[in-house]
């Protein structure tokens, strides 16, 4: 079970045509508030959906004369608990709205926050690393709190993959049978306490740097840049508060020389645990396409101006670049291979192939000139039922053909019952 905090504010009449409460007043006020609260406000629809830190979100939307939301807090913490609790205090009171808030800690109604802390969130925690422990030897990857509707990171054996970083068995199994310790927590939960300390601002990079950040040179793309800068600027922020806080030394390092960035002095600093991986964008990830998973390197870029079924990455690279497009099609048969596009002259040779339950063919080419370089290509149609795949990886070295038809072979069909078990709450 999730921890969670619901809401209604309503309206008190008002006579005032400036008091009068709808959708539009809700959006506008709640932009302004945002503004001046820091937090981050997107309007979607008629949601409106506000982001406090890393996996923390409120949303509030408006129904039937009030504003009515929801947040999930066991991810982010008990912070960030506290922070929403008196975030809806301040909202009400500004707008001049009854507020009704069902907690189920409690921390709404006596504000004690080590009390709420250790009593839900800290119980919680437990429970989830006993939970996790007792299926140490299931066969499937193991996630635990991970983004729903979000990429599948790279499997490991023995390690956990969370929201913030990758937990060892070991470390777990300590947890179990040690009890959760402060240590732990704040190793976990990004918004620990309920002031904004270095561990808030070390664990919101972290969370960052373990899923989206590509690490890759800011000069490479608008999204790199961002990315490594708001790292590094929180990294630097939690050295700051505290210098001998465990830090990600290797991984800051790097992000300072892709950003070209003087680090700043790490001599009494600790390394998390050696086994604590941080940056999942750093090997394959894995996203799915009708009834097929996908892999694609972690580093590459999406382009997000394609519509319809198809999808593009590519490195961003002028030199040795690399794409990968992949197109799904839902056929009223059963899918079969299609001669074309294999009868071109410019292939040079086909390869069959079967995984599990569909059926592959891919086609190499012969080289050809794009845009003044001599460009590879390697292609393929992949069966499975009345879906039709297509996929193409386009290189320059042409040493790397092994590497794009590895790529495409990744390809696996994914069943219910083989996707993976978030423990989310």
């Amino acid at each position: 079970m999730g921890i969670t905090i619901s809401f209604s504010m309503k309206p008190q009449h008002s006579w005032l045509p400036q008091n009068t409460w709808n959708l539009e007043r809700m959006q506008r006020f709640s932009r302004e508030l945002a503004g001046q609260m820091g937090y981050h406000c997107d309007v979607v629809g008629d949601y409106v959906i506000y982001q406090f830190c890393p996996e923390g979100f409120l949303w509030m939307a408006w129904k039937k004369g009030e504003i009515v939301g929801e947040c999930q807090t066991n991810i982010a913490g008990p912070g960030f608990h506290a922070a929403v609790i008196h975030f809806l205090d301040l909202y009400a009171s500004r707008g001049k709205l009854g507020l009704l808030v069902k907690d189920d800690t409690g921390y709404d109604r006596d504000r004690n926050f080590v009390r709420m802390r250790r009593e839900y969130f800290y119980t919680w925690f437990g429970d989830l690393m006993k939970q996790i422990f007792e299926q140490k030897d299931r066969a499937d990857r193991q996630l635990v709190c991970w983004p729903a509707n979000y990429y599948l990171p790279e499997e490991h054996k023995g390690m956990v993959m969370t929201h913030i970083r990758q937990f060892s068995m070991e470390e777990i199994r300590n947890i179990v049978h040690s009890g959760v310790s402060m240590g732990f927590a704040k190793d976990f939960f990004i918004w620990n306490e309920e002031e904004k300390d270095a561990y808030y601002y070390r664990n919101c990079a972290l969370v960052l740097m373990n899923q989206e950040c590509y690490f890759m040179p800011s000069g490479r793309s608008e999204q790199d840049e961002v990315i490594n800068r708001k790292i590094l600027d929180l990294l630097e922020r939690a050295l700051a508060l505290k210098a001998d806080i465990q830090f990600p030394k290797n991984e800051y390092l790097e992000l300072c020389a892709l950003d070209g960035r003087e680090p700043k002095a790490l001599d009494h600093t600790p390394e998390l645990p050696k086994n604590a991986q941080v940056g999942c964008r750093k090997e394959l990830l894995f996203r799915t396409i009708g009834s097929l998973r996908f892999a694609v390197p972690g580093s590459y870029l999406y382009d997000g101006t394609r519509q319809g079924n198809s999808e593009r990455y590519y490195d961003g690279w002028a030199e040795n670049s690399h794409d990968y497009y992949i197109c799904a099609m839902n056929l009223e048969h059963e899918a079969r291979f299609e001669n074309r596009p294999f009868e071109k002259e410019e292939v040079e040779r086909v390869i069959d192939y079967e995984r599990d339950s569909l059926r592959g063919r891919i086609a190499v080419y012969h080289p050809r000139q794009r845009d003044g370089k001599l460009r590879y290509e390697v292609s393929a149609q992949i069966l499975y039922k009345n879906q039709m795949t297509i996929v193409t990886v386009r290189y320059q070295n042409p040493e790397e053909e092994p590497w794009a038809i590895d790529l495409i072979r990744k390809i696996e069909v994914i069943e219910e019952e083989k996707k993976p078990n978030l423990k989310c709450g």
